[in-house]
């Protein structure tokens, strides 16, 4: 049966980055975007979803649907999985958890992995990505993020019996905690 990595940290910590770096070096582990994956399932049903941005500006009704299509895909697969996501999504002054206990009773977790990274450090980053279209926020926002963060994958943690890995991706180190990962999926996986 396959083992499940969530890897998640607050947007801007690296996770995309450090998961390209690390796929260089292990072919036989699946790295999935959940986020990536939601937007496809959303762009069959609703036409006014165009990028994973606007995501979060769906119902909460039609998220829980995109999801849970995502997921079911993502659980169909043979292989050990690192699943690259977000414990919460923030709209506006709400955060939103990134799964439902439901959800993740049907995932089949087997440990988190959580980027973490200094606020300046995701501020720098978040405006240098053009790709995305993110809100402007100061560090004490980021920390508030990064507080409700690790606040959920604490209790998901707890909830499923299953570790947390917290790695620090300081600036200019992304090599180095690929290399982390490396060493924490052999651990997981047992490869």
């Amino acid at each position: 049966m396959p083992k499940r990595i969530l890897m998640t940290g607050t947007p801007g910590a690296g996770k995309s980055t450090i998961l390209a770096l690390y796929n260089k070096k292990s072919k036989e582990v699946s790295i999935t975007n959940l986020g990536t994956m939601m937007l496809k399932a959303a762009e069959e049903e609703h036409k006014n979803v165009k990028d994973r941005d606007r995501l979060r500006y769906m119902s909460d009704e039609d998220i829980i649907e995109v999801r849970e299509k995502a997921l079911s895909k993502i659980m169909s697969g043979s292989k050990n999985t690192i699943i690259d996501t977000h414990s919460s999504v923030k709209q506006g002054r709400r955060y939103v958890p990134g799964f439902s206990m439901k959800e993740l009773g049907k995932m089949d977790i087997d440990a988190i992995i959580y980027i973490d990274a200094s606020s300046d450090d995701i501020i720098k980053r978040r405006m240098s990505d053009s790709s995305r279209k993110r809100e402007i926020e100061g560090p004490l926002e980021i920390d508030e993020q990064r507080s409700i963060n690790l606040a959920i994958i604490s209790t998901i943690a707890l909830h499923l019996d299953i570790p947390i890995y917290i790695l620090y991706n300081r600036e200019g180190m992304a090599k180095e905690v690929a290399e982390q990962v490396k060493l924490i999926t052999k651990e997981v996986f047992g490869e």
